[in-house]
């Protein structure tokens, strides 16, 4: 397989470059903003990745058009890797080549050809298992078909898809989001629970599968594996993981979502879980924190809808909200910096589609 769409799609030298690129524009022109940030790998060394380099990032994406008969889709992909880059790098090249070949052996059903393509990258990963060693990756497919008007998303562990809309008071609100399939979620526990007395821990409960991290004696309300440590064994790689046969899910929930062209207001953001890092409850030390980030990003595109490149302007306006909590709480720490706070908080890749 080719790199050409995955190596293209390599986050740049800047933190907040601008990437602006006019992608989907067969009846409506519909903009891309792209950005991305080298959080905690910034120290990490640079990639090589076939025959290109690239700055270190297990966050990788690409974007693409297919025709199908009458149908014209558009395509984006996010991947967000762990434990190494190469799951993430092999899945973004992949997609581009496999997704066209699936939708034409579902004629042209995008659910079903949704579901072939999560099928087909399953048994890839697995026969490169000695290529991908440790490493792993959440992976969301989001397809934008205009002409049916409906937009389709697939996503496997926790990089989401949102929709966010201009409310009667004319303010942004979350109007929805791809359910993360996490330690958190319930049906994620309650399919690990049954692996669990599939396999011979016949009275297992929640609390034999998952915990939930403790920081200074209060719930950080982040839980992971109790096994694993990890908080999500929906992806694909992470062969390491399988302790149980099954227990590393690799089937994504899919979801269609009506999407007229008169939504003017809306905006679509994929993105990987970096963009839902914030502080913890002591104002110290970066976490996820994504129902408090849900709120600011809504509040976030009130102000920055209109500028030039709107996923740069989410990921600053992220990171200036954490140093204003930070110098607020603790004014003389000497970590209680913006190049701290830009070099502990995780990788971003981030993606809006707006009108």
């Amino acid at each position: 397989m080719t790199a050409a769409v995955c190596s293209r799609q390599m986050h740049e030298q800047e933190y907040y470059k601008l990437e602006r690129e006019p992608v989907f524009v067969k009846k409506d022109n519909i903009i891309m903003h792209k950005a991305s940030h080298q959080g905690r790998s910034v120290g990490n060394p640079i990639i090589h990745f076939n025959g290109r380099t690239h700055l270190y990032t297990e966050d990788t994406g690409s974007t693409f058009e297919v025709e199908y008969k009458d149908q014209h889709l558009s395509v984006s992909t996010l991947c967000d890797g762990h434990g190494g880059y190469m799951a993430s790098y092999i899945v973004t090249d992949a997609i581009p080549e496999l997704f066209p070949v699936c939708l034409e052996l579902s004629f042209g059903n995008i659910r079903i050809a949704l579901e072939r393509l999560f099928e087909e990258l399953t048994v890839y990963m697995n026969s490169i298992a000695n290529i991908i060693g440790t490493s792993g990756t959440t992976c969301n497919v989001t397809v934008f078909d205009q002409e049916n008007d409906f937009v389709h998303v697939a996503s496997l562990g926790d990089s989401p898809t949102l929709r966010y809309s201009k409310g009667d008071n004319g303010k942004y609100r979350l109007v929805w989001k791809s359910d993360d399939q996490d330690c958190a979620d319930r049906e994620e526990i309650e399919r690990m629970i049954k692996i669990h007395r599939d396999n011979g821990d016949e009275n297992a409960v929640k609390n034999d599968v998952v915990y939930q991290t403790i920081l200074k004696g209060k719930e950080t309300g982040i839980w992971r594996n109790r096994w694993t440590g990890c908080m999500t064994h929906s992806s694909l790689g992470d062969l390491k993981n399988n302790y149980y046969p099954g227990m590393v899910n690799t089937k994504p929930r899919i979801y269609s979502n009506k999407w007229k062209s008169e939504n003017v207001s809306d905006i679509w953001i994929q993105c990987s879980d970096g963009l839902f890092d914030g502080l913890n409850h002591l104002s110290i030390g970066i976490q996820p924190s994504q129902q408090s980030r849900l709120e600011q990003i809504a509040l976030h595109l009130d102000m920055c809808h209109r500028s030039d490149n709107v996923a740069s302007s989410l990921h600053k306006m992220q990171i200036d909200s954490i140093l204003k909590e930070k110098m607020d709480r603790h004014p003389l720490r000497p970590d209680s910096t913006r190049d701290w706070i830009e070099s502990n908080i995780d990788n971003h890749l981030t993606k809006v589609f707006m009108w």
